[in-house]
């Protein structure tokens, strides 16, 4: 086997087993357990999860450099790496041939008839164990240890052509000739052959002890990325930096050298540091999406509801220990166990393994339809990360566009949205008149497409929370919000609405739910303004659903807390019902309640026609009093005779709020 890494510039292995011992880092106290197991002729079974570095640790044993520093000759000991992965349906008369071709490999070079006999043994039109067994003898005549590395061992035990009796041919060379097995697989070799009584009988598994691979110690972690970092003849990673990587990826062997590969690339583009570091998270994140994903479902329902609340578990519970086997958890400060990283702790913050879609796919239907499961799904140049919001007819998700390197937002639309007929015409026309809109207060529409029976929206991703959720925070705290920031908020919305009003486009669903306030803290710090600009979002959406037949629970075209008169009687929205809605915003944001309340949707829609909000000195009566004039003239019940314009209205609050109305 050759040692050797092409470094590409870049000395981290991302996806890749490594062959070179310049580029092996950790792992010290299992290769000198091995190593020590070699010496004294001991078979090792190395199990541990996927991607933990079993297959880089075989082949580091194996590397004459390694050898050498751990006070092994390499030409006296031969240690033959097969990789059984691509062995899984191979016959019993195959495997012997692959042996002694490795055996003729591995040969030092001065055994020149040793070398002859294995060859021509090997193109034997048939090669028994009866052959091998009298050339290994020959082997170990000549002072030759001989240590057989079988890696990915799952595929090997699960072959049937393998019974009991090469199990029993395998024994009686480490019993006979002092042959050494080291094994690596995902899961323990009884656990391998539990469900083949006969092969599990064989006494070749009861040669065995097990070396557990798991999370990397930290200070080996920290050494990884240090050493790495400076090859070849490079500039190590700072302290920072180290500290940075260390709980985004955690240590986690796999995990570390892809992170530590981003950030070597990103290190090389000249960026400021926070936003290589921002660059380098936003990457590993969507690389490690796919992992993370894939544990989750290999996981049982009790251990995905254990990483969802381990504030809840039990020391020492079967379950925890089943966890912690599997390298998810490591332990905190305190004793307490933590998700192994943050990467993999924000995903799962984000996910709920155990949540149902939207409904039940209809049989024959595709599941993808309901748009419940989409997650790891590619749509056109977009790859779905993770829902961020549902409602009765679409759901938002997290995406990520490879292309640009950059976060998206992707809305799809419901199944039962898009079965209608004449919902796809409308759908294409609206967002394409949505999509040239551009404004720093509307989200930005980047794309949108259909794919097999979805219909999807691609728009900017924005960091930050809705208006509705720092509604609900403030007044949790029995709070109302700041002053400055209605006007702040009302400001830009009316913005965004009259821009989007020049161009003949109607919102028709203007709430809270619908605002975001992406995170501005620089700009704050820089200029001390509030840390956020409000952003409308979901523009076009109402104007597609028009006339779609939809049945059950919300799924009424727009909001009937925020619908302006006119709308409730079915006539078509306005300007001013966008001016109305952001009136009901206005006053939601000011008195911490709705303007109008009541037991059914229907009795709400009847009190916007017919009845007057609370008056404004009765809910909050420290307020200016001059906001009553704005509030009252915004929730006119007569188009006409609300303000002109949203920008009329902020102008007029702002007055409001400087008392000079």
């Amino acid at each position: 086997m050759r040692h050797t890494h092409t470094v590409h510039d870049n000395p981290f292995f991302n996806r890749h087993r490594i062959t070179d011992p310049a580029f092996f880092c950790g792992r010290a106290r299992e290769v000198e357990a091995l190593y020590s197991a070699i010496a004294t002729r001991q078979c090792r079974a190395v199990v541990g999860e996927r991607k933990l570095g079993k297959s880089s640790l075989l082949t580091h044993l194996s590397c004459p450099a390694a050898l050498r520093r751990h006070g092994f000759d390499p030409d006296a000991y031969l240690l033959l790496y097969l990789d059984l992965e691509g062995m899984a349906n191979i016959s019993y008369d195959e495997f012997w041939p692959e042996l002694l071709d490795r055996l003729e490999l591995a040969l030092p070079a001065t055994q020149v008839d040793l070398r002859a006999l294995t060859q021509q043994t090997a193109v034997q039109p048939e090669v028994r164990f009866m052959q091998v067994r009298r050339l290994l003898r020959r082997v170990e005549r000549a002072g030759l240890t001989v240590v057989i590395l079988l890696d990915e061992f799952e595929s090997l035990a699960a072959n049937a052509h393998f019974g009991p009796g090469f199990y029993g041919e395998l024994r009686s060379l480490a019993g006979e000739l002092g042959v050494v097995y080291i094994t690596a697989s995902k899961r323990g070799l009884y656990d391998l052959t539990y469900q083949r009584a006969d092969a599990l009988s064989s006494p070749f598994f009861n040669i065995f002890s097990e070396e557990t691979l798991g999370l990397l110690p930290l200070a080996e972690a920290a050494a990884l990325l240090r050493t790495l970092s400076a090859l070849p003849a490079g500039e190590a990673f700072t302290p920072e930096q180290i500290e940075y990587l260390l709980e985004l990826a955690g240590p986690h062997p796999f995990f570390l050298q892809a992170a530590g590969w981003h950030l070597f690339n990103a290190r090389r583009m000249d960026l400021a540091a926070g936003e290589a570091l921002r660059q380098v998270a936003r990457r590993f994140a969507t690389e490690a999406e796919d992992h993370f994903r894939y544990w989750q479902q290999q996981l049982a329902p009790p251990e995905q509801a254990l990483l969802q609340h381990l504030d809840t578990a039990v020391a020492n519970s079967t379950i925890l220990k089943q966890l912690v086997a599997k390298a998810l958890l490591r332990r905190r400060v305190d004793g307490g166990w933590q998700p192994f990283s943050r990467a993999f702790a924000d995903f799962l913050a984000r996910t709920d393994p155990l949540q149902k879609p939207l409904r039940e796919p209809a049989p024959g239907e595709n599941a993808h339809s309901e748009t419940g499961d989409l997650t790891g799904a590619t749509l056109g140049n977009y790859r779905v990360l993770s829902p961020v919001g549902r409602g009765g007819m679409a759901v938002v998700y997290k995406g990520y566009q490879p292309a640009l390197d950059r976060y998206v937002a992707i809305k799809v639309m419901g199944h039962a949205v898009a079965e209608d007929k004449t919902f796809l015409e409308r759908f294409q026309r609206e967002a394409a008149a949505v999509a040239r809109l551009r404004h720093q207060n509307l989200v930005q529409m980047l794309d949108f497409g259909v794919q097999g029976d979805l219909s999807y929206m691609v728009m900017e991703y924005i960091d930050g929370e809705t208006l509705k959720e720092r509604l609900t925070r403030v007044h949790a705290q029995g709070a109302r919000l700041p002053l400055p920031e209605v006007a702040r908020i009302i400001g830009d919305m009316a913005a965004a609405l009259d821009y989007a009003h020049a161009y003949g486009i109607v919102h028709r669903d203007v709430k809270p739910a619908n605002i975001m306030l992406r995170r501005e803290e620089r700009l704050a710090q820089l200029t001390g303004a509030i840390p956020f600009t409000a952003v409308l979002t979901d523009f076009g959406v109402a104007r597609m659903l028009e006339g779609v037949q939809l049945t059950g629970d919300g799924a009424a075209i727009g909001t009937p807390d925020y619908m302006a008169p006119e709308q409730a009687q079915g006539q078509p929205a306005t300007a001013a019902a966008d001016i109305y809605a952001l009136g009901v915003v206005l006053y939601e944001m000011l008195t911490g309640a709705l303007p109008f309340t009541a037991d059914s949707p229907l009795a709400v829609l009847l009190k916007h026609m017919q009845s007057q909000p609370p008056r404004l000195r009765s809910v909050a009566p420290e307020l200016p009093p001059d906001l009553e004039f704005v509030l009252m003239r915004a929730l006119a019940k007569a188009p006409t005779a609300r303000f002109a314009t949203a920008g009329e209205l902020a102008a007029a609050l702002a007055q409001a709020l400087e008392g000079r109305a």
